[in-house]
């Protein structure tokens, strides 16, 4: 085995002493084809395909050339795609949507095989060529195309003599962002901060491209943006070359005001809550304390009424432990005199037995 690494070029080979090594050719755009060359700090770039149509100029041309009768395979990452051949206007046309990410070529009888790649992104994307162990990498990039739209992001309100700052950008057809667009803003209900006019032009740059407004005592701000921006492309997104925004501008001095209102309105609402929650707690405390009297006057007369009925109920008894007593003395002295006249008769019986001989009475 014989291995080789490159790793300033992004090449990796590793063969058969019996294969042939792979030689890549790769052609960028309308430059030159050469070896390849490319580094992930260094990619080759393209033109975005804003067009819709896969060109010459929006390509890397990649050319293998190998043993005869191998396969060579093509894959590509980072918004990378493969197409078989570029757009041919009185043939098959090739469209942005065309391109795949993987593409395997049997060389057959010959010994070539080509694709080209491209992207409709500016970060950076690859494609990796292998054939019989030997991998090739390439790296490459789109280069954003003309602005296609552009957009505002701008503050809902603000508050009145502070400073609205209003952000713009532009994108191409495939939404990189686009530098150096000049737009063209138009200012009613306020003025521009630096220069105190209702216009200015904002250019943009990677990011942003910024407007600051001198917010007025009140009212609102609207602001119109204006740019010149590509032709419609037919099955691309559609041109946007004009945007708006409005911001409210709160008047501080009236909305201080207003809360100062607010804040005097509930005062003397929770004055009024708290003689009302005074009133029901005396109104409360009122029934509280006569209900209190009430049981107090009730629980003495049930008392009186009590002791009342235990007198009563002692004054009965008395009564009829006195007739009891009574009773019994009475049925005593009724008893000791049958007693006394049993004995009378039971004597005078005996007497007259005696006389007329019969038998007494013991």
């Amino acid at each position: 085995m014989a291995s080789v690494v490159a790793l300033g070029l992004g090449v990796f080979s590793a063969l058969p002493a019996s294969a042939a090594d792979m030689s890549l050719s790769v052609k960028v755009g309308a430059a030159v084809a050469s070896s390849n060359a490319t580094t992930a700090l260094a990619p080759a770039a393209v033109t975005v395909p804003a067009d819709n149509t896969i060109d010459e100029a929006d390509v890397v041309r990649l050319v293998a050339t190998v043993d005869t009768g191998t396969v060579v395979t093509f894959s590509a990452t980072g918004g990378v795609k493969l197409v078989a051949a570029l757009d041919n206007p009185a043939a098959v046309r090739v469209r942005s949507t065309d391109g795949v990410l993987s593409v395997v070529v049997a060389t057959g009888t010959g010994n070539t095989a080509t694709v080209y790649a491209y992207t409709t992104t500016t970060a950076t994307g690859t494609v990796t060529v292998a054939n019989g162990g030997v991998i090739n990498t390439i790296y490459m990039k789109g280069t954003a195309g003309a602005a296609n739209a552009i957009s505002v992001v701008a503050p809902s309100a603000v508050a009145s003599s502070t400073v609205a700052t209003y952000a713009f950008s532009a994108v191409d057809v495939f939404g990189n962002k686009v530098s150096g667009l000049a737009i063209a803003t138009t200012v009613a209900g306020a003025t521009v901060a630096s220069t105190g006019l209702n216009t200015a032009t904002v250019t943009t740059t990677a990011d942003v491209a910024e407007l600051k407004v001198l917010a007025p005592a009140g009212g609102s701000i609207v602001v119109v943006a204006t740019a010149t921006v590509a032709a419609a492309v037919a099955g691309l997104a559609t041109p946007v070359s004009t945007v708006a925004a409005m911001t409210t501008v709160n008047d501080l001095a009236a909305e201080l005001a207003k809360v100062k209102a607010e804040l005097a309105a509930e005062k003397a609402g929770r004055a009024a809550d708290k003689v009302a929650a005074d009133k029901a707690l005396a109104d409360a405390k009122a029934a509280a304390d006569k209900s209190s009297a009430d049981a107090k006057a009730e629980l003495v007369a049930a008392k009186a009424a009590a002791e009342a009925a235990m007198v009563k109920v002692e004054e009965v008894s008395v009564k009829r432990a006195e007739a009891a007593d009574k009773a019994v003395a009475d049925l005593t002295a009724a008893f000791d005199k049958l007693m006394k006249d049993m004995a009378s008769m039971k004597a005078k019986f005996n007497l007259m037995a005696k006389k007329y001989k019969f038998a007494p009475i013991k």
